[in-house]
Parts: structure tokens; sequence; C-alpha cells
């Protein structure tokens, strides 16, 4: 054997067992579909990576989603338990039995009893008010310290609120903290100003030394108020008359 047969011979050994046998076209296709085949794996390998970052990400927000939902749980303020307490018989225990059906209506009327007091304790400090004629103001400043009076009744039991002279004295405490506000002109003007005395439009000059005819009567003035004239042309009309008489 030569040596260019002996290459051959060994280039044979060498050629894998799928292509033995198999003449240059079938050698051809089996490489077109090798390739094939690893192209289709190389897409089937990206498509499982992309499955992979997807389902990564739902883990990811599943994980938000559940702290989230702990840290609102942990936020929510607890129900209240219900008072599943069975209701007392009246014959053996006659006193928690009666409790514990009227409480309900008691409270209720005790909140009742609590706001009427309220609502008469500023009625009575208006009526003040206006007999003094208006000299004081505790109707008012009652009014204006609504929610720091609400504030201050918080502090005793509702049974406590239901009698006018609680609110009264709930009124005259707050009213001595605010006494340094009530005596200082500037707060006053400007936390208090329907405390201000209101500018009079009238005229104040002494009408002691006009003459009778220059004047008008409380008489006079009363029917011109009844009549819906002005003093002046009250007083027009009056000299015009005393005129014509004269």
């Amino acid at each position: 054997m030569g040596w260019l047969d002996s290459i051959n011979a060994k280039k044979k050994d060498k050629v894998p067992d799928r292509f033995k046998d198999k003449n240059e076209d079938d050698i051809l296709k089996m490489m077109d579909d090798a390739d094939k085949a690893t192209k289709e794996v190389e897409a089937l390998k990206a498509k499982d990576a992309e499955r992979e970052s997807q389902v990564t990400d739902i883990k990811t927000k599943f994980e938000e989603v559940k702290s989230k939902l702990a840290a609102a749980e942990a936020n929510v303020t607890p129900p209240r338990k219900e008072n599943n307490e069975e209701l007392a018989n009246f014959v053996e225990e006659p006193d928690k039995a009666f409790g514990q059906r009227v409480a309900p209506v008691a409270n209720i009327a005790l909140q009742t009893a609590a706001m009427t007091a309220r609502m008469l304790a500023q009625q009575q400090l208006n009526n003040m008010d206006m007999s003094s004629g208006n000299k004081t103001m505790d109707g008012r400043l009652f009014q204006a310290w609504t929610s720091e009076i609400d504030g201050e009744a918080k502090k005793y039991q509702t049974i406590q609120l239901g009698n006018v002279n609680a609110w009264l004295g709930i009124f005259y405490y707050l009213k001595g903290i605010h006494a340094d506000e009530l005596r200082d002109p500037e707060i006053r003007k400007k936390k208090y100003n329907f405390m201000e005395p209101v500018a009079s439009s009238v005229n104040t000059t002494d009408n002691k030394d006009k003459p009778a005819l220059d004047q008008l009567t409380d008489q006079e003035k009363h029917v011109a108020d009844k009549m819906g004239v002005s003093y002046e042309n009250y007083l027009k009309r009056k000299k015009t008359m005393q005129y014509v008489n004269a």
C-alpha cells in the first residue's frame, strides 16, 4: 500500500460514524438539519430565559404586594369586640337584667340632657347680655369658644354635664384663662371685635341750647319712627306747621 492510500485510510478512520456510508448529498443535508436544530435550540433557550425573567418579575411584584398588605394590616385598628354577653334573666338576676336593657336608653338620655343643658347655658348668658343693655358679651364669648368649651367638657362624665351650672362653670373657667386677652385692647380688636363699641353716626352734640322749634320731643321721634319718616324731615314738617299756625 502506497503512502497516499495510507493517508486516505487514516482520514477514513477519523470520519464520524454518522457520516460513514453517506454520500456527499446526505452529509450536506445532515449538516443543514444540524444547523436548523442548533438555531431552534438557541431560540428555545432565549424563550426559556425570557420566561425565567418574567417569573422572577412576578415573584418580585408578589413580594412587594405581600409586604404592602402586611404593612396595611399592621396599621388597621383592630375592630372592637362586640359585646356578646348573654342577657341576664329577670328572675335569677333582676338588677343585671334591668341594667343591660336600660343602659342604651339611659346613655341617650344623658347625652340629650347634656346637649340641652349646654343650649340653656348659652341662652342664659344671652339673656344676661340683653338685660345689661349689651354691656356684657358673655353669650357671644360662649359661642366664640365653642371648640374650647367642648374640649373642656370631655374631661367630665356625661352625667355631670346635664346641669346648666356645669357648662357655666366651664365657660367662666375659660373666661379666666382668656382674661389677659380680654383686657388687651389690641388683642380684643383682633380676636373679639364684636366686643368693641359700634361707632355711632348720630350727632352727639348737646341739644339743650337749641330752641324747642329745632328739636323733636321723644314722643315726636316715636311718631316719626312709626311713620317711617326721618327726624330731619319730620322736623321740617313741624316747623312748617308752626309757621302756618303762627
